[in-house]
Protein backbone atom coordinates (compact mmCIF):
# COMPACT_ATOMS: atom_id res chain seq x y z
CA UNK A 1 0.00 0.00 0.00
CA UNK A 2 1.58 2.64 -0.78
CA UNK A 3 1.21 6.27 0.38
CA UNK A 4 1.85 10.31 -0.22
CA UNK A 5 4.63 11.53 2.38
CA UNK A 6 2.17 13.96 3.33
CA UNK A 7 -1.01 12.82 4.79
CA UNK A 8 -4.41 14.58 6.27
CA UNK A 9 -5.26 13.93 10.11
CA UNK A 10 -9.23 15.10 10.57
CA UNK A 11 -9.98 15.17 14.16
CA UNK A 12 -10.86 18.75 13.47
CA UNK A 13 -13.36 18.23 11.46
CA UNK A 14 -14.76 16.10 13.51
CA UNK A 15 -14.88 17.49 17.07
CA UNK A 16 -13.33 20.32 18.99
CA UNK A 17 -9.35 19.85 19.10
CA UNK A 18 -5.96 21.41 19.95
CA UNK A 19 -5.17 24.47 21.09
CA UNK A 20 -8.65 26.77 21.64
CA UNK A 21 -10.22 23.52 20.66
CA UNK A 22 -12.22 25.44 17.92
CA UNK A 23 -15.08 24.52 16.93
CA UNK A 24 -15.40 22.34 13.52
CA UNK A 25 -15.91 24.12 10.30
CA UNK A 26 -19.14 23.83 8.14
CA UNK A 27 -19.60 20.11 6.37
CA UNK A 28 -18.64 22.01 2.91
CA UNK A 29 -15.95 23.51 3.87
CA UNK A 30 -14.79 20.01 5.48
CA UNK A 31 -15.46 18.22 2.23
CA UNK A 32 -14.28 20.98 -0.11
CA UNK A 33 -11.17 20.98 2.19
CA UNK A 34 -10.63 16.83 1.78
CA UNK A 35 -11.09 17.29 -2.01
CA UNK A 36 -8.52 19.94 -2.54
CA UNK A 37 -6.27 17.59 -0.35
CA UNK A 38 -6.67 14.48 -3.21
CA UNK A 39 -6.05 17.21 -5.76
CA UNK A 40 -2.95 18.58 -4.47
CA UNK A 41 -1.41 15.19 -4.27
CA UNK A 42 -2.29 13.95 -0.81
CA UNK A 43 -3.25 10.33 -0.83
CA UNK A 44 -4.00 8.94 3.02
CA UNK A 45 -6.64 10.70 5.45
CA UNK A 46 -6.28 10.17 8.90
CA UNK A 47 -9.56 9.88 11.19
CA UNK A 48 -10.63 7.72 14.07
CA UNK A 49 -14.21 5.97 15.42
CA UNK A 50 -13.70 8.80 18.46
CA UNK A 51 -13.15 11.71 16.01
CA UNK A 52 -16.83 12.90 16.12
CA UNK A 53 -18.01 13.27 12.57
CA UNK A 54 -15.03 13.07 11.07
CA UNK A 55 -15.87 9.35 9.46
CA UNK A 56 -19.09 10.51 8.11
CA UNK A 57 -17.57 13.82 6.49
CA UNK A 58 -14.48 11.53 4.89
CA UNK A 59 -17.73 8.98 3.53
CA UNK A 60 -19.71 11.67 1.79
CA UNK A 61 -16.63 13.79 0.44
CA UNK A 62 -15.67 10.39 -1.44
CA UNK A 63 -19.07 8.07 -1.92
CA UNK A 64 -19.17 8.70 -5.79
CA UNK A 65 -15.55 8.72 -7.04
CA UNK A 66 -11.60 8.60 -6.30
CA UNK A 67 -11.38 7.21 -2.71
CA UNK A 68 -7.78 7.69 -0.83
CA UNK A 69 -6.25 5.30 1.78
CA UNK A 70 -7.95 5.86 4.93
CA UNK A 71 -6.78 5.10 8.60
CA UNK A 72 -9.12 4.99 11.07
CA UNK A 73 -8.91 3.55 14.28
CA UNK A 74 -10.58 1.40 17.36
CA UNK A 75 -10.54 2.33 20.63
CA UNK A 76 -10.53 -0.85 22.96
CA UNK A 77 -10.83 1.11 26.33
CA UNK A 78 -13.77 3.00 28.25
CA UNK A 79 -14.07 6.51 28.82
CA UNK A 80 -12.34 6.14 32.19
CA UNK A 81 -9.38 4.52 30.50
CA UNK A 82 -9.86 1.35 31.73
CA UNK A 83 -8.54 -1.29 28.96
CA UNK A 84 -11.35 -3.88 27.59
CA UNK A 85 -10.53 -7.37 28.07
CA UNK A 86 -11.38 -10.68 26.66
CA UNK A 87 -14.64 -11.05 24.92
CA UNK A 88 -15.34 -7.63 25.82
CA UNK A 89 -12.40 -6.50 24.11
CA UNK A 90 -13.72 -8.61 20.85
CA UNK A 91 -17.31 -7.06 20.66
CA UNK A 92 -16.24 -3.43 21.21
CA UNK A 93 -13.89 -4.16 18.33
CA UNK A 94 -16.05 -5.36 16.08
CA UNK A 95 -18.79 -2.59 16.53
CA UNK A 96 -16.30 0.07 15.91
CA UNK A 97 -14.98 -1.31 12.88
CA UNK A 98 -18.86 -2.15 11.61
CA UNK A 99 -19.85 1.60 12.42
CA UNK A 100 -16.25 2.77 10.57
CA UNK A 101 -17.14 0.46 7.51
CA UNK A 102 -20.52 2.27 7.48
CA UNK A 103 -19.80 5.52 7.68
CA UNK A 104 -16.81 5.41 5.31
CA UNK A 105 -18.85 3.65 3.10
CA UNK A 106 -16.64 0.56 2.49
CA UNK A 107 -16.73 -3.07 2.54
CA UNK A 108 -13.11 -3.14 3.84
CA UNK A 109 -11.40 -1.04 5.98
CA UNK A 110 -7.40 0.02 4.33
CA UNK A 111 -6.07 0.61 7.97
CA UNK A 112 -6.98 -0.26 11.76
CA UNK A 113 -5.38 1.27 14.42
CA UNK A 114 -5.48 0.12 17.91
CA UNK A 115 -5.88 3.85 19.71
CA UNK A 116 -4.20 4.44 22.58
CA UNK A 117 -2.22 1.50 22.24
CA UNK A 118 0.34 0.37 25.46
CA UNK A 119 1.54 -2.54 27.03
CA UNK A 120 -1.65 -3.31 29.07
CA UNK A 121 -3.52 -3.87 25.64
CA UNK A 122 -1.26 -5.72 24.13
CA UNK A 123 -0.71 -8.28 26.83
CA UNK A 124 -4.33 -9.01 26.42
CA UNK A 125 -4.58 -12.79 24.66
CA UNK A 126 -7.93 -11.91 22.99
CA UNK A 127 -6.34 -9.23 21.11
CA UNK A 128 -4.31 -11.36 18.41
CA UNK A 129 -7.28 -12.92 18.12
CA UNK A 130 -9.91 -10.37 17.55
CA UNK A 131 -7.43 -8.94 15.33
CA UNK A 132 -6.91 -12.10 13.00
CA UNK A 133 -10.93 -12.54 12.93
CA UNK A 134 -11.35 -9.46 11.12
CA UNK A 135 -8.11 -9.97 8.68
CA UNK A 136 -9.83 -12.77 7.94
CA UNK A 137 -13.68 -11.91 7.06
CA UNK A 138 -11.96 -9.04 4.91
CA UNK A 139 -13.43 -6.46 7.00
CA UNK A 140 -9.75 -4.64 7.33
CA UNK A 141 -6.90 -4.97 5.07
CA UNK A 142 -3.90 -3.67 7.88
CA UNK A 143 -3.30 -3.32 11.80
CA UNK A 144 -1.74 -0.53 13.04
CA UNK A 145 -1.11 1.14 16.13
CA UNK A 146 -1.62 4.84 17.09
CA UNK A 147 0.65 5.22 20.56
CA UNK A 148 1.62 7.77 23.47
CA UNK A 149 4.82 7.79 24.53
CA UNK A 150 8.26 5.80 23.29
CA UNK A 151 7.15 2.90 26.31
CA UNK A 152 3.94 2.42 24.43
CA UNK A 153 5.20 2.26 21.26
CA UNK A 154 7.85 -0.01 21.93
CA UNK A 155 5.48 -2.44 23.32
CA UNK A 156 3.95 -2.67 20.28
CA UNK A 157 6.79 -3.39 18.31
CA UNK A 158 7.78 -6.18 20.47
CA UNK A 159 4.29 -7.11 20.13
CA UNK A 160 5.03 -7.69 16.51
CA UNK A 161 2.42 -9.15 13.61
CA UNK A 162 0.01 -8.17 13.05
CA UNK A 163 0.98 -4.73 13.76
CA UNK A 164 2.17 -2.88 10.37
CA UNK A 165 1.95 0.59 11.23
CA UNK A 166 3.34 2.68 14.01
CA UNK A 167 1.59 6.30 15.16
CA UNK A 168 3.18 8.38 17.41
CA UNK A 169 3.73 12.58 18.05
CA UNK A 170 6.33 13.99 16.77
CA UNK A 171 7.55 17.84 15.49
CA UNK A 172 10.70 20.07 15.12
CA UNK A 173 9.92 21.14 19.36
CA UNK A 174 8.87 16.79 20.37
CA UNK A 175 11.71 14.61 18.10
CA UNK A 176 12.21 12.10 21.10
CA UNK A 177 10.65 9.00 18.66
CA UNK A 178 13.77 9.34 16.26
CA UNK A 179 16.71 8.78 18.29
CA UNK A 180 15.13 4.84 19.17
CA UNK A 181 12.13 4.70 17.63
CA UNK A 182 12.71 5.41 13.76
CA UNK A 183 15.54 2.73 13.25
CA UNK A 184 13.59 -0.08 15.13
CA UNK A 185 10.89 0.36 12.78
CA UNK A 186 12.86 0.69 9.81
CA UNK A 187 13.91 -2.46 10.72
CA UNK A 188 11.22 -4.08 11.98
CA UNK A 189 9.75 -3.41 8.38
CA UNK A 190 7.15 -1.33 10.47
CA UNK A 191 5.12 1.98 8.54
CA UNK A 192 5.49 5.42 10.43
CA UNK A 193 2.56 7.45 10.85
CA UNK A 194 3.82 10.66 12.59
CA UNK A 195 1.20 13.18 13.95
CA UNK A 196 0.64 16.32 15.86
CA UNK A 197 3.78 17.85 13.16
CA UNK A 198 2.21 21.50 14.35
CA UNK A 199 1.96 20.27 17.86
CA UNK A 200 -1.69 20.72 18.42
CA UNK A 201 -1.86 24.32 16.85
CA UNK A 202 1.34 25.61 19.04
CA UNK A 203 3.31 25.34 15.61
CA UNK A 204 0.82 28.01 13.97
CA UNK A 205 -0.80 31.22 14.56
CA UNK A 206 -2.78 29.51 17.63
CA UNK A 207 0.39 29.24 19.67
CA UNK A 208 -0.77 33.46 20.36
CA UNK A 209 -3.25 31.77 22.49
CA UNK A 210 -1.27 29.80 24.85
CA UNK A 211 -1.12 30.96 28.67
CA UNK A 212 1.58 32.83 30.46
CA UNK A 213 2.64 29.63 32.62
CA UNK A 214 3.44 28.21 29.21
CA UNK A 215 5.58 31.06 28.16
CA UNK A 216 8.75 28.99 26.92
CA UNK A 217 6.56 26.96 24.95
CA UNK A 218 5.30 30.22 23.24
CA UNK A 219 9.02 31.25 22.64
CA UNK A 220 10.33 27.76 21.58
CA UNK A 221 7.26 28.36 18.68
CA UNK A 222 8.20 31.46 17.93
CA UNK A 223 11.93 30.90 17.27
CA UNK A 224 10.72 28.24 15.24
CA UNK A 225 8.51 30.31 13.18
CA UNK A 226 11.04 33.22 12.88
CA UNK A 227 13.16 30.20 11.03
CA UNK A 228 10.39 29.40 8.83
CA UNK A 229 9.54 33.06 8.09
CA UNK A 230 13.21 33.48 6.86
CA UNK A 231 13.38 30.90 4.75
Amino acid sequence: MQVSALGLGTVELGMPYGLGKVAPPDDKSCIRLLHHAIARGINFIDTAAAYGRSEELIGRAFSGGHRPVIGTKVALRDVDGTPHTGTRLATAMSASIDRSRRLLGVETLDLVQIHNADAIVTKDPALADAMETHLQAGDVRYWGASTYGQQAARAVLDYGAPFRTLQGAYSVLDRNLEVELFPLCHHSGVGLILRSVFLQGVLSDRRHALSEGLAPLRQAADAVAGVAEAL
